[in-house]
């Protein structure tokens, strides 16, 4: 299933890059090779520097350098969105996010208000009623929810056909959210600040909660320790793209 998984992520990523004429030299990583370091990278933890060249993997500087070059092009944004057309989809989509500790400090950090103001990264995940997740970005664990709602709520509507009802906690609660859900044709259940507990999304929250704990699983996105704020989008991306690829996989 694992081989299936690259197969088909590595498949996506040649149909999304464009040509390109290569001179002399050492000829480029199979990108399959690629995917598997980066999957055993975030699945582990492992360091930069034991990341050795085989026959199955690439070396940790081959790693950095194609995160790099997909984080400039926006291709793994691309083969998420392609990766998510495949499934039918849920016209649901449901929105939360979780923090963790950046041990290193470095970008998309800040003082986490729920961690004791220790500096954390805070992940913000959009998933349908089915727990797939469409949408994600990264930001400092001290920016409130509401900042990032347009964006992840656009982000998955150009993915999904269709969106019908949007589920938020009171992290998102502002009157301009629900208009633009409307706008869209979607019925948003934003839970109001001020009203009682439990009076939220309720049994609606756990495909969201789900998904973030499949990302949580990588060890490399549950503790921070890389300083640069591209790393981390592309490990965010990279742990939801593996995820809606073993839902692809499966259905084929």
């Amino acid at each position: 299933m694992d081989f299936r998984i690259l197969d088909l992520i590595a498949r996506i990523i040649g149909f999304c890059t464009p040509p390109h004429e290569w001179g002399r030299g050492h000829p480029p990583t199979e990108t399959i090779r690629v995917l598997a370091t980066l999957r055993q990278f975030l699945r582990e933890g492992t360091p930069w520097r034991r990341l050795r060249a085989t026959a199955a993997q690439a070396s940790g500087s081959t790693l950095r350098r194609y995160l790099e070059q997909w984080a400039r092009s926006g291709l793994l944004a691309q083969v998420h969105a392609v990766l998510v057309s495949m499934l039918r989809g849920d016209p649901t989509l449901i929105l939360d996010s979780c923090s963790v500790r950046a041990k290193r400090g470095g970008e998309l950090t800040g003082p986490n208000p729920t961690d004791r103001g220790k500096r954390g990264t805070k992940y913000h995940i959009a998933t349908t009623g089915d727990g797939v997740p469409v949408a994600c970005t990264a930001t400092a664990a001290n920016v409130n929810d509401t900042v990032v709602f347009e964006r992840l709520f656009l982000a998955a509507f150009a993915v999904l056909a269709r969106i019908r009802t949007v589920f938020a906690d009171k992290g998102y609660d502002a009157e301009h959210h629900r208009k633009l859900c409307r706008e869209f044709g979607a019925e948003p259940h934003i839970h109001k600040r001020g009203q009682p507990h439990g009076s939220g999304l309720g049994q609606r929250r756990w495909p969201v909660e789900r998904a973030n704990a499949w990302v949580l699983e990588n060890k490399r996105l549950a503790l921070r320790y890389d300083r640069l704020g591209f790393i981390i989008q592309s490990l965010l991306q990279a742990a939801c793209i593996f995820l809606v690829a073993g839902r692809v996989a499966r259905e084929l």
